[in-house]
């Protein structure tokens, strides 16, 4: 089974091994769009090249979609989650680490009074859901180590909590999950969303996640060498 693009509502991701490859699927969409009447914003159509950094190569100058040049970068966002040239996971990780200290602060400037059981209500809400944190499996021990420790610190700080206490008996007392707990809720529950998918493609890149979780592979040992191009449509009236 071959999958060379993504859609996903007004996005959409091709992807290919080698450049020709890239160009004939973007040759393809080009023409797809001028028979249906839908523009491709190229102003916001982006490349990554992804491949070994000991053979790492220049970004191609040779891919156009509908005559304009594709801009290549070496890492892009696509629904929300960061993604670079080596398919590393730790700048997303700093999405989240940020995204937690940003809504720890506006939730204690904005619920200061509230009662420490609306507080942890809150924290619940919008502290412990890790977007995409189900998707991480190449990233460093020091940038999980940041997260954790933003993940506290984002409860200390609506609680008040001096850095020098810990927050677990504070979190026990109050039915708050730790932050191994909720990674450990949000990977299982993938997991079971993508088991009991009917689609047999997610199926099956559900058991490779799994696989490849529990032996220690990832994706940029697997892939040698791929391209990828990200772009933005819409609907001409």
């Amino acid at each position: 089974m071959v999958v060379n693009h993504l859609m996903f509502a007004d996005d959409i991701c091709v992807f290919s091994p080698s450049i020709s490859g890239l160009q004939c699927l973007l040759n393809i969409c080009g023409g797809y769009a001028a028979e249906h009447k839908i523009t491709f914003n190229c102003n916001k159509t982006i490349g990554v090249l992804f491949c070994p950094k000991k053979y790492k190569q220049p970004a191609p100058s040779n891919v156009f979609l509908n005559g304009v040049r594709v801009q290549f970068f070496d890492q892009l966002t696509y629904l929300g989650v960061w993604i670079n040239a080596s398919l590393k996971d730790d700048d997303d990780i700093q999405r989240q680490v940020k995204s937690l200290y940003c809504a720890a602060n506006k939730l204690r400037g904005t619920f200061d009074q509230c009662s420490p059981a609306v507080k942890n209500t809150l924290f619940r809400a919008y502290c412990m859901p890790m977007y995409a944190c189900q998707l991480w499996s190449k990233y460093t021990q020091t940038s999980m180590k940041r997260l954790r420790a933003a993940y506290n610190n984002a409860y200390r700080i609506m609680h008040y909590i001096p850095r020098n206490v810990s927050v677990r008996p504070h979190q026990v007392s109050h039915c708050v999950r730790s932050f191994d707990a909720v990674l450990r809720n949000n990977l299982y529950r993938f997991f079971i969303r993508c088991a009991s998918s009917s689609n047999f493609f997610i199926r099956s890149l559900q058991m490779f996640k799994f696989l490849m979780l529990f032996t220690n592979l990832h994706f940029s040992s697997i892939i040698q060498r791929s391209c990828m191009v990200e772009t933005e449509c819409s609907s001409c009236s």
